[in-house]
């Protein structure tokens, strides 16, 4: 089992300690980042070779989930009542007198904090706590942190951010670090093992590929050359079944289907050999609309696939697309893709009424605000992903704009000739 530890150099350290000598039958994978963002990019090869991931925080936590489109489960580091009283005990150690200091923290829930110094009987002067928000980066944190020390609204820092306590440190004002401690840590490791667990269990479900193949026989082509154009197609069929440890067989005219298991399907490798398998087919001079499909019985994976592949054909662009849990994937290995439920509550049909849009659009933009990680789209980006006409887009968003749950910021400038395209900002 691999499980990656990602984050500032400190708290990998920290957590690798700890957990190291408890699991010597896991390989952690420590990666090690100074700042959010940009570094996180970096991390997309652990796609398909880690079990889990455990990340020193939620800011990394966040980031991970929004940028690198990881199917494992994850944990962070949380910081409860053990980090906030470790902390102060070393704030103690410099300021004997507690009860008149005024002190600054982040990323702990005020909540926990108030019922942690109101159960240990410690009473602090004022406390300023800035909890985590999605949109807010480290440095957001760090310059309402040199505000309030600079106005005197705090004497001290306590953060849980490597990044503004390396910051601090540097310019010798008094910060503290707020740390998992060991008991946070395996506790939340106790968790991940638990999610793998059953993400193995989940993963060994039936799973089914469907593979149209998208060919124009020309009027003038002989019987002989489609023959050579099956046997060719074979030969790459079965090699890719061996790839997959599963079997194949053609279901109806130019279309094949394939049994495996999802487990098998979401590896790294079965991603490389079947891309090559596309390859191959269109060097023979024709596509494939692909719908993949998991379920725990070969019947509803198969169902499950063949929505998948009616979503491809629709689209007519040759694309791979994945149904199970009532979610709709795709297009697979595309940077457009996305991931939308298909189930709707009766709450989501009346929220979608009120926004003036449809539960189908409703639950599709939402998926886009989680996956592309912000509310603001142009007429163009929203087309090529709903892979709808502008217009058709531009008739979608008029009565969300009416009902105040959207608005236009500004106007993107096009550089050839045209009306200029309009940015939405969704609210919702």
């Amino acid at each position: 089992m691999k499980i990656a530890i990602i984050g500032y150099p400190d708290s990998v350290k920290k957590i690798l300690k700890t957990l190291e000598p408890q699991y010597s039958h896991i390989r952690f994978l420590p990666y090690e980042i100074k700042q959010l963002r940009d570094s996180v990019e970096n991390l997309k090869d652990l796609k398909g070779r880690v079990d889990g991931v455990f990340s020193t925080g939620i800011g990394v936590h966040s980031e991970i989930v929004s940028k690198l489109g990881l199917n494992v489960p994850m944990v962070y580091s949380n910081r409860e009542a053990g980090s906030i009283l470790k902390a102060l005990w070393e704030v103690r150690e410099n300021y004997p007198n507690i009860n008149n200091l005024k002190v600054g923290f982040d990323i702990v829930e005020k909540d926990v904090l108030l019922d942690t110094l109101d159960e240990f009987g410690i009473t602090l002067d004022r406390v300023d706590v800035q909890e985590y928000e999605e949109d807010k980066t480290e440095l957001d944190f760090l310059d309402e942190h040199i505000k309030n020390l600079s106005k005197g609204e705090v004497h001290c820092i306590l953060t849980a951010f490597g990044y503004v306590y390396d910051y601090f440190k540097s310019k010798k004002k008094p910060v503290y670090r707020l740390q998992s401690t060991k008991n946070e840590i395996s506790n939340q490791m106790k968790a991940l093992l638990k999610d793998i667990k059953i993400n193995e269990n989940f993963k060994n479900r039936i799973g089914i590929k469907i593979v149209k193949i998208i060919k124009k026989h020309k009027k003038d082509e002989l019987e002989n050359d489609r023959a050579v154009f099956k046997a060719n197609l074979n030969d790459i069929f079965l090699k890719y079944s061996k790839n997959i440890h599963g079997n194949y067989q053609e279901f109806s005219e130019d279309e094949y289907i394939f049994f495996t298991t999802q487990k098998i399907l979401e590896t790294k490798e079965n991603e490389v050999n079947f891309l090559k398998l596309v390859n191959e087919i269109y060097m023979l001079g024709a596509k494939v609309a692909v719908g993949i499909g998991y379920a725990e019985n070969i019947q509803g994976a198969t169902i499950n696939a063949r929505k998948a592949l009616n979503i491809s054909l629709v689209n007519d662009k040759g694309e791979i697309f994945l149904f199970s849990d009532n979610k709709i994937r795709g297009p697979l290995y595309k940077k457009t893709r996305f991931d939308y439920s298909t189930k709707i509550s009766e709450n989501f049909e009346k929220e979608a009424k009120k926004i003036g849009i449809t539960p189908k659009y409703l639950s599709k933009i939402r998926a886009l605000h989680e996956t592309f990680g912000k509310k603001e789209f142009t007429s163009k980006e929203l087309s090529e992903i709903l892979e709808i006409t502008e217009r058709s887009v531009n008739r979608i968003i008029k009565p969300i704009i009416t009902s105040g749950y959207a608005e236009i910021i500004e106007y993107e400038v096009c550089t050839s000739a045209g009306r200029p395209r309009r940015v939405v900002r969704f609210n919702f």
